[in-house]
């Protein structure tokens, strides 16, 4: 009856205290903080989905009932990346180690929507409005070029957006070398 039983897991302290770090940072402290002077607008990890819909609310902060169901959804989403973190300490599988990468992944994919989001034309020219429209539209998006600018200069990655780089970093090559290092089929 014993052989049944598997043989208890070692707990993998670096993988807990990682995932510690990437909860705490996604959902207790600050990953960017638009500082205004007189106002700090603070975003935690699991609002970047309002930032992703909504880009002017780097000045505004994530308010109203949208943001809140979007911090609800990425929300879940960021809980689930942090639950596949922790597979391989449930699961002798080898793949279980490739859960560890998906909190990074995860912020990686997120990055890249932010830059495309916030580096396109806020005015498109859909060459509708002729030379006169599109010159328009232009000088329209250069002057909101010039007022990003100055705004971005105002936006900092806060202690959170840190932390959770180096957690998840660490986490990602934990699990690449588990899954290198397993000598469980796949």
């Amino acid at each position: 009856m014993n052989a049944i039983i598997p043989p208890a897991r070692r707990l993998d302290w670096t993988v807990l205290v990682a995932v510690a770090c990437v909860a705490c940072s996604w959902f207790l402290m600050s990953s960017l903080t638009t500082d205004l002077g007189f106002l700090q607008i603070q975003f935690r990890f699991y609002n970047v989905l309002t930032l992703m819909h909504a880009p002017r609310s780097i000045l505004t902060g994530p308010g109203g009932d949208s943001a809140q169901l979007d911090a609800w959804l990425f929300g879940t989403v960021c809980a689930l990346a942090i639950l596949a973190a922790l597979a391989p300490l449930v699961s002798r599988r080898r793949i279980a180690w490739l859960g560890c990468v998906a909190p990074f992944a995860l912020m990686a994919i997120v990055g890249a929507i932010l830059y495309h989001t916030l580096s396109q034309d806020l005015f498109a020219d859909t060459g509708s409005m002729g030379d006169t429209g599109s010159q328009i539209i232009r000088f329209a998006n250069s002057l909101a070029d010039k007022v990003g600018n100055v705004v971005t200069r105002q936006v900092h990655v806060g202690a959170g957006g840190y932390l959770a780089l180096a957690a998840t970093a660490v986490l990602a090559v934990k699990g690449l070398l588990g899954y290198h290092n397993s000598t469980d089929s796949p």
